[in-house]
C-alpha cells in the first residue's frame, strides 16, 4: 500500500472494520502492484464521505446500482462500497479472482468464492450464476476478455457460454464504459489474443462489422494473408499505445468496400445524371474529380472498351483504369484472366469508416492531449498510411523515378507533419511506426528491398528534424517587402505566405531570397 491508501484505511478503521477486496488483493496474490484499491465496510457511502471530508480528502459518490465513495489523489484512487455481509458482497462481484478479501491490519484473507484456488489453477470464473452477473453488468463480458488475456487465464466454460449468450446486453450499456474496457484491452501486451477472443465471442460481428467482414477477404497474388490476418499482423507489430493500435486495427478496414477484380467493359458510352455509363455499369474514377471528364468525355456516344476493376460488393460499379485502343468486338463485361485484385483508394475508405467508428465510441477520452484533435490526426494517419509505399515505389521496384528522391522525401514529410498551423513532429513518428508495421506484415521482401526501406525510413526522420528546426529559422522580412511590392494583403497575402512556407520546406531552402520568392509568386498567380 502507498501512503495515500494507508491514510484512508487508517481514518476509516477508527469507525468500522475495513476489508481490501478486488484487484489489489488479486494482484498481491500474483505478486503485482496495484495503484488503485477497493475497500468494503459497513458504512454507507455518505458516511464515508462525511468522515473523510472532515479529514480534508476529496470524495465523490458515484454509481446508481452499487453506490461507491471514490477518493482520488494523483496517480491513485480508493473506492469504498458498503457491505454488511462479505459473503453477499462476494456473490455480486464479477469474478472469483476479484472476490478475495484481506484485513489490512492482520493480513487475514477471507475467500468465500475460492478465488485464490482459481488463480492458482489459472481459471477465470464468474461469481455465483454467470447469467445473473452478466445481466447485472454486461461490461463484465469485456472485463472477462481483459482479465483472461492479461493474467493468462482459461475461461470457465459456463462463464464463456453465458457471456456469449448475453453479448447483446452490451447495447444498453453506456459507450463510455464500453470504450474504457476496449481501451484497456487494446493496449495489453498480448492484445492480439484479446482481439481474436472478441472475434470468437461475436463482439466484432455484432458491434463492429467493419472489422468482422475482413475475414476471408482475399488479397492479390503478392499477399499470403487475407485482409483480416494481415490486419492482425499489423496490429501485432504496433507498440502498446491505444492511438497506434487503433490505427493498426482500422488501417485497411475500407478494403471490403473497394475490393475489386480487373475486367474489360465494352459498349457504347453514355452520360446521364452526371454519371458515365457503359452497358449498364457505372464508371467511376479514382484519380481526382476531373479524371473521367479528361479521359472519357470525348468518347460519349461512341463504342469503346475500357480496362477497369469491378467492385465485389457493388457489382454495378466499375473503377476506371484506361481506354483500350480499337473498337470492341463484343459488348458487356469480361473478367481479365489472371487479372489483378485491386483495393483502389482503400485508404480513403478506411479513414471514412474510422471516422464513423470514433463517433460510436469515446476513445478521445483516452488519448494524450486534446482528444478530438487526436481523433482527426488518427483519421489523417489512416488516410495517408500508403503514401510512403506509393511515393517510393520506383525505389522498391528498381526503377528510375521521374522526380528526385530528396524532393519526394521532403514533400511527404511536410504533408504528414504540417497541420495548417503547427509542425507536429510526432506525426512522422506515428506515420513511420504504422508504415513499418504494415511493411513487415505484407508480402515477403528481398534483402535489397529491406535495405531500401531502412534508407527511406532514416531519410524521412532526418528531413523531418531538418524541417522542424529550419521552419523556425525562416526570415520573413524580405517576404513582407516582396509581398508589399506585389500589392498583396488580407487572405491573398496569407495564401501566398502558406505557399512560400510549403515550398521552402519541400525544396529545403530556408533562405527566402528574391529569386525564390519570384518563382513561388509565379506559381501563386497561376493557381
Amino acid at each position: 500500500m502507498n501512503d495515500f491508501q494507508k491514510n484512508v484505511i487508517e481514518r476509516l478503521s477508527r469507525h468500522t472494520r475495513i476489508w481490501i477486496v478486488g484487484g489489489a488483493v488479486r494482484n498481491q496474490v500474483l505478486g503485482l502492484e496495484s495503484p488503485d484499491m477497493d475497500l468494503v465496510c459497513e458504512l454507507s457511502p455518505e458516511e464515508v464521505q462525511d468522515i473523510l471530508r472532515e479529514q480534508g480528502f476529496s470524495v465523490q459518490i458515484i454509481g446508481r446500482h452499487f453506490s461507491t465513495a471514490s477518493i482520488f489523489t494523483e496517480g491513485s484512487k480508493v473506492d469504498v462500497v458498503q457491505a454488511e455481509e462479505l459473503e453477499k458482497d462476494a456473490q455480486r462481484r464479477d469474478f472469483t479472482i476479484n472476490a478475495i478479501y484481506q484485513d489490512p491490519v492482520s493480513g487475514e484473507l477471507y475467500d468465500p468464492m475460492e478465488g485464490r484456488k482459481d488463480l492458482e489453477a489459472k481459471i477465470l470464473r464468474a461469481c455465483g450464476k454467470p447469467d445473473e452477473r452478466f445481466r447485472e453488468d454486461p461490461v463484465r463480458i469485456l472485463r472477462m476478455v481483459k482479465f483472461a488475456v492479461k493474467f493468462s487465464l482459461e475461461i470457465d466454460p459456463d462463464t464463456w457460454e453465458q457471456a456469449t449468450d448475453h453479448l447483446s446486453f452490451l447495447s444498453s450499456t453506456s459507450r463510455e464504459r464500453i470504450t474504457a474496457e476496449l481501451a484497456g484491452i487494446l493496449v495489453l501486451a498480448e492484445a492480439e489474443k484479446a482481439v481474436r477472443m472478441l472475434d470468437r465471442i461475436g463482439y466484432w460481428d455484432m458491434y463492429l462489422p467493419e472489422l468482422a467482414r475482413l475475414k476471408g477477404l482475399e488479397q492479390n497474388q503478392y499477399h499470403s494473408l487475407d485482409v483480416w490476418e494481415h490486419t492482425m499482423a499489423v496490429f501485432r507489430n504496433t507498440p502498446e499505445d491505444l492511438y497506434l493500435r487503433l490505427a493498426g486495427l482500422f488501417h485497411d478496414s475500407g478494403k471490403w468496400e473497394v475490393a475489386s477484380r480487373e475486367c474489360h467493359v465494352s459498349g457504347t458510352l453514355k452520360f446521364a445524371d452526371q454519371n458515365y455509363l457503359l452497358e449498364g455499369f457505372k464508371i467511376v474514377g479514382t484519380r481526382g474529380p476531373r479524371e473521367l471528364e479528361y479521359k472519357l468525355k470525348s468518347f460519349i456516344g461512341k463504342k469503346i472498351r475500357i480496362l477497369g476493376a469491378r467492385l465485389d460488393q457493388y457489382p454495378e460499379i466499375v473503377q476506371f483504369k484506361k481506354v483500350i485502343d480499337g473498337e470492341p468486338a463484343n459488348f458487356g463485361l469480361i473478367y481479365v484472366e489472371n487479372g489483378k485484385r485491386h483495393f483502389l483508394m482503400h485508404e480513403a475508405a478506411s479513414a471514412r469508416l474510422l471516422a464513423d467508428v470514433l463517433k460510436r465510441y469515446t476513445f478521445s477520452m483516452f488519448f494524450d492531449g486534446v482528444g478530438k484533435k487526436q481523433e482527426q490526426r488518427l483519421i489523417k494517419l489512416v488516410e495517408n498510411h500508403m503514401q510512403a509505399t506509393l511515393v517510393f515505389m520506383p525505389e522498391f521496384r528498381g526503377e528510375i523515378a521521374k522526380r528526385p528522391f530528396k524532393n519526394r522525401v521532403a514533400e511527404l514529410v511536410w504533408k504528414v507533419c504540417w497541420d495548417g498551423r503547427n509542425f507536429e513532429l510526432k506525426n512522422i513518428h506515428d506515420f513511420l511506426i504504422l508504415w513499418k508495421a504494415d511493411y513487415q506484415a505484407g508480402k515477403l521482401h528481398t534483402t535489397t528491398q529491406n535495405n531500401i526501406f531502412e534508407r527511406i525510413f532514416a531519410e524521412l526522420i532526418a528531413v523531418a528534424l531538418w524541417q522542424k528546426e529550419n521552419l523556425m529559422q525562416l526570415d520573413w522580412k524580405l517576404f513582407r517587402q516582396y509581398a508589399m511590392q506585389q500589392g498583396l494583403s488580407g487572405s491573398s497575402l496569407g495564401t501566398f505566405k502558406d505557399l512560400v512556407r510549403k515550398r521552402a520546406m519541400e525544396e529545403m531552402k530556408p533562405e527566402l531570397n528574391h529569386a525564390f520568392l519570384k518563382k513561388v509568386y509565379w506559381e501563386f498567380k497561376n493557381l
